[in-house]
């Protein structure tokens, strides 16, 4: 159990919980706290039992596209659900934004943002911020080459890709802004004069605070990106591998305590099964331990003279791509990529049919070999490498996002080594242990 002193928050946050109860949302036994290290949180402020219900919070409380006045909704078109709701909060009417400004006070602020952001640390985005409150002021431009991990960043400093034209992995944080440029793109032509860093600060609000939600009464199904709610007070819960339950019914939102808690215990929900690049690219934060924490191998694994009927078969196959390595080892996917450099074509259809292969025609120290080889020892000379450029440019990155970025490269170092201390150990295989371990 972690326990660390949950302090009171500050006064805007007593004034926010009791506009949330005027507005219908039941809170049973917890409370926003101020964890030390850790920021606001949702803190037990008695003993709480299993499966009590904690929060309730009513439809008609949440923030959704359904709240926004209809001719601001018009004149955006056609645009994702998260880019409406950005554009509402930060170009909306001032007399339809106030009933909000309890609950907008106990939000992060631009600074928060930039400190933790991955997609605030990026240059082309932090060169092009207005210089106003919404502004991070001037950062570093050696952030605009920081040695992001590449399930993130979408590049590696010491493999050269030989096959860019089946390179599956642009990055998370590619992904990510190209959302934000197509959301910005639609609201900079309908808002005149529309500051950019005000509209990145509300789309991060979003982006950050959401819950899933659909609204009632649509005839078509929604994109599962669009099914997006503002939800009051339970945006406190931080996250995570394993937390409360979060159940949608009809009427709202429900909140329901997974084990029970002790008073001043930090209580935490679960945002999903992501691993810690994900939460670091869309929260801005990683988990000390994440039993869902994995690595793409895509690259790695497809960045070998692999011809180019081998890779048609893994695709008729159902199996090109979507590689990954977890503390268990590399995953199902991986090993029938693998087997398909070590085993025959007719043995390698066996395997994939599922047939019980011989030991001698298996030759799992063959394909243990080639998973140090091709997979694990590359991967450990980028862990290197980068540990080494970030702690070379220590004083030339703010604390904050050095701490991170350092923590998570070792985090994938760890990750990697137990991987390669299981080949050894399970099928003996021979691996130097000046090679990274």
């Amino acid at each position: 159990m972690e326990m660390s002193e949950a302090l009171p928050p500050g006064d805007e946050h007593e004034v926010f919980t009791g506009w949330v109860q005027e507005r219908g949302v039941k809170i049973n036994g917890v409370a926003p706290a101020s964890f030390a290290g850790r920021g606001l949180g949702i803190a037990a402020k008695r003993k709480i039992q299993v499966g009590e219900e904690l929060i309730k919070v009513p439809s008609s409380a949440l923030l959704t596209t359904s709240s926004i006045p209809a001719p601001f909704r018009a004149l955006h078109g056609a645009i994702t659900t998260h880019g409406l709701l950005a554009s509402f909060l930060a170009f909306g009417h001032p007399e339809h934004l106030s009933q909000y400004a309890p609950w907008m006070a106990t939000w992060p602020s631009p600074k928060d943002f930039a400190g933790s952001m991955p997609i605030m640390w990026s240059r082309s985005v932090t060169k092009t911020l207005s210089r106003n409150e919404y502004d991070t002021e001037t950062l570093p431009s050696t952030l605009g080459v920081r040695p992001l991990p590449p399930a993130i960043g979408g590049h590696w400093s010491t493999i050269h890709l030989w096959d860019t034209l089946h390179q599956s992995n642009p990055g998370l944080l590619t992904k990510q802004e190209e959302k934000f440029k197509k959301d910005w793109t639609r609201v900079s032509s309908v808002i005149s004069g529309a500051d950019r860093g005000r509209y990145m600060y509300y789309w991060l609000i979003v982006n950050t605070r959401t819950f899933y939600y659909e609204l009632p009464g649509k005839k078509r199904k929604m994109a599962r990106d669009d099914c997006m709610a503002l939800c009051p007070f339970a945006d406190y819960f931080n996250h995570k591998d394993e937390g409360c339950d979060v159940a949608f019914v009809e009427n709202g939102f429900v909140i329901t305590s997974d084990r029970d808690y002790e008073p001043g215990e930090e209580i935490y929900v679960s945002y999903g099964t992501h691993n810690n690049d994900f939460l670091l690219t869309e929260y801005g934060f990683i988990l000390p331990t994440n039993k869902w924490d994995s690595l793409l191998l895509d690259d790695l694994m497809l960045n070998h003279p692999t011809t180019w009927q081998q890779k048609k078969q893994l695709e008729r196959a159902g199996y090109l791509g979507n590689y990954t390595l977890s503390s268990a080892g590399v995953c199902h996917r991986t090993q029938v990529a693998v087997r398909m450099q070590t085993l025959s074509p007719y043995y390698w259809r066996k395997y994939v049919a599922g047939a019980d292969l011989p030991p001698e025609v298996r030759d799992e120290s063959k394909a243990d070999a080639l998973i140090w080889g091709r997979l694990i020892e590359p991967y450990l000379r980028e862990v290197e490498s980068a540990l080494e450029r970030l702690r070379g440019e220590e004083g030339m990155v703010p604390e904050g996002v050095s701490a991170v970025l350092v923590r998570r490269w070792e985090q994938i170092g760890e990750l990697l080594r137990v991987v390669a201390e299981g080949l050894r150990e399970g099928r003996g295989v021979r691996l130097d242990k000046g090679e990274g371990l």
